[in-house]
């Protein structure tokens, strides 16, 4: 599965504070859910390679992995 689905969402927000991991920006309602390891590189969709971003942060990452 590609995509996290809600509950993952709502557990990576909270895990997160409601907060950006690249910029620390508050999100709220508009917030990403991102693999930390992108999922065109095997990334799974899983909490642990999950994240929260806002926007313009998880666009311009697109599938970088560091």
């Amino acid at each position: 599965m590609r995509l996290f689905n809600k509950r993952q969402k709502k557990i990576l927000s909270l895990l997160s504070g409601n907060i950006c991991q690249i910029c620390k920006k508050i999100v709220t309602n508009n917030s990403h859910a991102d693999h930390k390891k992108p999922f065109s590189k095997k990334g799974k969709t899983i909490l642990l390679n999950g994240q929260i971003l806002c926007p313009e942060c998880n666009i311009s990452k697109g599938a970088k992995y560091e």
